[in-house]
């Protein structure tokens, strides 16, 4: 069996909440990463991915309105409230995932890769007592799988 400490990422990528999306983006491409952690210290406050990059290209999901007697009813209006703040976000801290889903340092393997399937997250920040130690990607779990089946 395998532990997180033993496939993951010992020096991730991290940015602070107030990182603005031009550098992260530039950041993640740099890395050829699909996300960072998002830190305070060395405390994860956390993660934002490519993907919340590219949900800020997308169309907005306008409300649908529906007529009850004489009032008008927004349908779906939190939605497009939330949308238009990640979209029109210009900081890490405006369309980051927070809380982080995070795994311990001793994590078995099977169970971070059925998190990483059931919650559609590509990011797992790794901690120990409390504190980042590293992070487990997609490309992280597959080499692990590999290694294990060469064996």
């Amino acid at each position: 069996m395998q532990f997180a400490h033993e496939i993951m990422n010992r020096s991730p990528y991290t940015v602070t909440k107030d990182t603005s999306v031009a550098d992260l983006a530039r950041g993640l491409l740099e890395r050829r990463a699909d996300g960072a952690v998002v830190v305070k210290g060395r405390t994860v406050v956390g993660v934002v991915t490519a993907m919340d990059l590219v949900f800020q290209e997308k169309q907005v999901h306008l409300p649908t309105f529906i007529a009850f007697m004489d009032a008008v009813l927004p349908l779906g209006s939190r939605r497009t409230e939330t949308e238009l703040a990640k979209i029109t976000g210009a900081t890490v801290e405006e369309i980051m995932s927070s809380p982080a889903k995070t795994v311990s340092f001793d994590a078995a393997l099977d169970a971070v890769a059925t998190m990483m399937v059931e919650d559609h997250i590509t990011v797992v920040p790794v901690i120990q007592d409390g504190v980042l130690v590293g992070v487990i990607e997609k490309p992280d779990v597959l080499r692990a799988v590999l290694a294990s089946r060469a064996r």
